[in-house]
């Protein structure tokens, strides 16, 4: 902003106050300013603040959180701009005043912090020395005397359109002052970010003063106060105050072909309205309630690699008695099998009536095909006669073999007989189960008896 003597200028337009007690002012002005609206939102978050438990600590039951559906929203609105360039302040502040819009999409992270993206849209006005040069420049337009502040002749009109994409964070005083509060009808928010501003408007060659195609580009910081009143579940309204700063040569002004190496300011007060998606509010972080999931999967856990462990413990077992079973297979092998014996299925033992005999192959329990038909017809049988009881009796043959393996194969010649016959539609209880470690006489003793118990 600073004015410095050139020679370029004509002496008509010094006669005017000098140029640095007048810019230190302006400076003192704003820093004033500034510090009044932070003291003010100060006081206001004091004011407006809930009493209780710390910012995002509701009754000591952890933070407030919002989840990542929740909470989304977009802001359009309209607002005043000034631009603050190198001689814009030779005119009065109200001729200054362009305007502007906003359109915003964000979320709230927590209740108290957010981030938003989005683009602020403003026309700038501002003034030029007459032969200074510059960008944007009005061609044939001056500024009337009565709007100028020190009565300078020939100030050149300066307008043009700017587009200031950025991200901001923001963060709710109230929610992290007082106590966090979904319904609060009045809230201060502050805001903070950085964006590029895209000078579009009536270009000019400040080298050449010719006219074309010169797009002019800059990085922005930016802040912001914002004043928000809820309006409904759903719509809030904002008075918004933003102020940035932007690179010097933004509006294209030189001196005597030398460009001023410091930042021009801009700012801009708005009304907006704001839509908060569905769903909305936050939700009270429990720790309690997730330690208590977490020692649920801790057990679960624990139990499943119990299971796992105790899995591994009979796979090898099982392993063992199968590596057993072989070795005395390969035995058994070698003894030559008895010449087998005609089935008769209707015989009598001990007084109750045989509805089959299933003989197996040494040191086996698995079932033919033939034997599987026979099972069959029992089952049926059973079905057709629901009172009677039935016994299933395996044998062994104790001519060879360990007394354990003759156990194991009596019990799983007796338990795969069974199982077949339940799968065949068998009654469970019609069913008793039997092992004999005898000789069955007209039989190998390498079978299963089926008996009807009790029969008349």
């Amino acid at each position: 902003m600073g004015f410095h003597s050139r020679q370029a200028v004509p002496e008509r337009l010094r006669s005017r106050p000098a140029h640095n007690s007048y810019f230190n002012l302006d400076k003192m002005k704003r820093t004033v300013l500034i510090l009044a609206i932070f003291i003010a939102g100060s006081t206001m978050a004091d004011a407006y603040g809930q009493t209780g438990p710390k910012a995002g600590i509701p009754d000591g039951n952890g933070f407030v959180v919002n989840k990542g559906k929740q909470n989304w929203f977009f802001s359009f609105g309209g607002n005043a701009n000034v631009y603050m360039g190198q001689e814009d302040n030779q005119l009065y502040f109200k001729h200054r005043i362009g305007y502007g819009g906003s359109l915003f999409f964000g979320k709230w992270i927590t209740p108290w912090i957010g981030m938003k993206f989005g683009v602020d849209a403003a026309q700038y006005k501002g003034a030029v020395l007459n032969g200074e040069g510059g960008n944007f420049i009005v061609p044939g337009e001056t500024w009337d005397l009565s709007k100028t502040r020190y009565g300078i002749r020939e100030l050149q009109v300066q307008r043009f359109f700017a587009f200031n994409p950025n991200i901001d964070v923001f963060v709710s005083l109230l929610n992290s002052l007082g106590k966090v509060k979904d319904d609060r009808v009045y809230d201060l928010i502050l805001s903070g970010g950085a964006g590029l501003m895209v000078n579009s408007g009536n270009k000019v060659n400040a080298a050449t003063n010719t006219r074309g195609d010169y797009n002019i580009y800059s990085p922005t910081i930016n802040i912001g106060i914002q004043n928000r009143f809820r309006l409904s579940a759903g719509w809030d309204m904002n008075i918004d105050v933003k102020a940035g700063w932007v690179a010097n040569s933004f509006d294209g002004q030189f001196w005597n072909g030398y460009k001023i190496r410091r930042g021009d300011f801009f700012g801009s007060v708005g009304l907006s309205f704001s839509y908060r998606f569905k769903p909305r509010g936050t939700a009270a972080f429990n720790p309690d309630v997730y330690r208590n999931e977490i020692d649920g999967y801790r057990v679960a856990l624990n139990d499943m690699e119990s299971r796992y462990n105790d899995l591994l413990a009979e796979n090898g077992r099982l392993k063992e008695e199968n590596t057993a079973l072989a070795e005395e297979n390969k035995a058994l092998q070698k003894v030559p099998a008895p010449a087998a014996v005609k089935e008769e299925p209707a015989a009598t033992v001990a007084g109750s009536r045989v509805l089959a005999t299933i003989e197996y192959p040494i040191g086996s329990s698995v079932l033919s095909n033939e034997d599987l038909r026979k099972l069959r017809e029992v089952a049926e049988i059973m079905k057709n006669n629901p009172d009677n009881t039935y016994e299933i009796c395996g044998y062994a043959d104790n001519a060879t073999g360990s007394k354990n393996i003759n156990i194991r194969l009596r019990n799983a010649r007796a338990n795969r007989a069974i199982d077949m016959l339940l799968f065949y539609g068998a009654n469970r209880n019609q069913i008793l189960k039997a092992t004999n470690d005898g000789e069955l006489p007209g039989t190998s003793s390498r079978a299963i008896v089926i008996r009807e118990v009790y029969c008349e």
